[in-house]
């Protein structure tokens, strides 16, 4: 449906979808505070601390721990104090041994993350005090009760506001009339902006409320109700919908409203297998008439790419039972079309025909980083000719998208439309800007939106969401100051330990123009918070080969710690190669092999 329709129930099609982001990942925005987590990172990752990869064999891992275990035997260590760090790190070792050479224990790690957490009501860490556990558990509780409440009973909101302003761009102003009945001589006074804006009028209210509750892990009922306000005139419903899956091939859902006009829905799905499925919909509307039915098919042509066809029968008639067709609200129809939705962008393609229009629908939705998405919309219909959409939205807090659009009619006028959504609550506002086709009204309803959003964007949601990061950071570190020196300190001592095996090593390296880590620091380069891990990384080095499996921190390998808590992290390694300096940096959860040809320095 058109911005430009001003009918009860608005369709939004100027904006990409509200769901598109749940498809597509996770979102790291680097300004964000979604990922900053009030708990502090794990200890320990097993696989990092053997330096094997998660599909390690049974083999690797025997191999790796009996190197590492010949690395940092006590008693090559003369020193009471190495020899005491020595026997603690065999610990680590042994234990993430013993975890990952045992298949039922290495299972169910897998399964609660690499972090080693064997379940998220495992809490705390080895230098929190009592009290500080107790604190956790306390909020772990809290969080998980709230998320129960949320998921008994799910609320969503819509309100949409029209507005009607063509009245605000008209530059006429009728001149006032003297009692007599002739113009005033009167100089007029020259209207402001305010003036202007006081014509624009609110043309129609709607708003819909619902609440999903589950019952059982297959059947869910939806209340709801709606009211419309127009012309100070207004009228509303209550609905309900009863969703049933009854297994995997077929669901049914049951929905009537208790208020006049009463209606009643019954809608099914049949997946006849995993790529095709066949829709339908009947509105069942009593003794008036035949029902009027809506039956789909589809097929998954590829992955996230479906096809479908769709025909609507509208509403009908048998002999002189039904409505004759001069007083029919709906018509038939008939649509093909193919949809997809991918981690990056989607789009539609769909051509319908009917009885009193057809037209070619085409979108596509891009998404142009992890908080912004632009949708770019066109519609040709034989009755209303060619209409013409562009929108955006951008995340600007954790939970909460401003959306911007603005859409043309070559016949029908031009729209602007805003919406902010948050947690299930939207409010859309379109904007009747023109009756008629200007080119004027078309470039600044297109350029004011743009240049808005972008300096809201970066005049104050950025450097906002900058200064909320920095200062969660700042608590973090505060929160876990103990935390980060023990791990800094047992870091600095696997060094220490690593020291005269690694320089042993090198050496063997030279002699035969081999791998020879010469620089490598680890955390956040851009702004020189770093560690330097020469040392580790070097100790890592087999045969001339360095190999560090991703799907981990790097903080986690023997040797490293993180540097900049919450923050972006890097491994920068500087190293030579048969007498030939070269130079990776690699992100934090990037698999590590060198050396690569790329890597070597002009």
């Amino acid at each position: 449906m058109s911005i430009m329709d001003d009918t009860t129930t608005f369709d939004d099609k100027t904006l990409p979808a509200e769901n598109f982001f749940a498809n597509s990942g996770p979102i790291n925005d680097p300004d964000d505070l979604v990922n900053l987590e009030s708990r502090p990172p794990t200890e320990t990752n097993h696989y990092a601390v053997l330096n094997i990869s998660k599909f390690a064999s049974i083999e690797e891992i025997k191999v790796a721990y009996r190197r590492w275990s010949e690395v940092f035997d006590p008693e090559k260590h003369g020193d009471p104090a190495l020899k005491n760090s020595a026997a603690a790190k065999l610990l680590v070792i042994k234990e993430a041994f013993d975890v990952l050479s045992d298949p039922k224990q290495r299972a169910e790690y897998d399964r609660n993350g690499d972090n080693g957490v064997a379940s998220k009501w495992d809490i705390g860490h080895k230098v929190k005090t009592p009290q500080e556990t107790m604190d956790d558990f306390a909020r772990l509780a809290k969080e998980q009760q709230q998320l129960e409440l949320e998921n008994l009973v799910r609320s969503r909101n819509d309100i949409t506001i029209h507005v009607d302003a063509t009245r605000v761009f008209e530059p006429y102003q009728p001149p006032p009339i003297s009692p007599f009945g002739r113009t005033s001589t009167k100089k007029q006074r020259t209207p402001t902006i305010i003036d202007s804006l006081e014509r624009a009028d609110i043309s129609q209210l709607y708003m819909k409320n619902s609440f999903l509750t589950q019952f059982g892990p297959r059947t869910q009922l939806i209340l709801g109700g709606d009211m419309t306000s127009r012309s100070g005139t207004g009228r509303g419903n209550i609905t309900g919908t009863i969703r049933h899956i009854y297994s995997d091939k077929l669901s049914l859902e049951l929905g009537a409203s208790m208020l006049s006009p009463r209606a009643a829905i019954v809608k099914g799905t049949y997946n006849v297998d995993p790529l095709t499925f066949v829709a339908g919909t009947a509105h069942l509307r009593g003794t008036r008439g035949p029902t009027p039915l809506v039956m789909t098919f589809g097929r998954r042509i590829t992955r996230g790419t479906t096809g479908y066809m769709t025909y609507k029968t509208g509403d009908w008639a048998i002999g002189s039972w039904g409505p004759v067709f001069d007083e029919r609200q709906n018509y038939s129809s008939m649509a093909l079309g193919i949809s997809s939705v991918d981690v990056k962008d989607s789009y539609q393609v769909e051509i319908l025909t009917g009885v009193l229009r057809s037209n070619l629908l085409m979108d596509r939705t891009w998404t142009l980083d992890e908080s912004t998405r632009i949708r770019v919309g066109s519609n040709l219909s034989s009755t209303t000719g060619l209409t013409v959409s562009v929108g955006g939205d951008r995340r600007i807090t954790q939970h909460t998208r401003l959306g911007l659009a603005v859409e043309v009619a070559l016949s029908g006028g031009i729209a602007f439309n805003l919406k902010v959504m948050r947690l299930g609550q939207s409010v859309t506002v379109p904007i009747m800007l023109s009756n008629g086709f200007s080119p004027k009204f078309a470039f600044w309803g297109a350029v004011v939106p743009v240049c808005t959003l972008t300096a809201l964007d970066l005049g104050y949601i950025k450097p906002k969401r900058r200064r909320e990061r920095a200062q969660k950071l700042q608590e973090l570190r505060q929160l876990h100051a103990e935390f980060i020196a023990n791990q800094k300190k047992e870091a600095e001592e696997a060094v220490n330990l690593l020291k005269e095996s690694t320089a042993r090593k090198t050496k063997q390296e030279q002699e035969k123009d081999g791998l020879v880590v010469v620089e490598a620091v680890y955390g956040n380069l851009n702004a020189g918070i770093i560690a330097d891990v020469t040392i580790a990384v070097q100790a890592l080095v087999n045969n001339s080969q360095l190999v560090m499996p991703g799907g981990h921190s790097k903080n986690h390998v023997l040797g490293f710690y993180d540097p900049c808590l919450g923050e972006k992290k890097q491994l920068r390694i500087r190293y030579e190669f048969q007498k030939s300096m070269h130079e990776a940096v690699l992100d934090d959860l990037e698999h590590v092999v060198l050396p690569v040809r790329a890597h070597r320095l002009a």
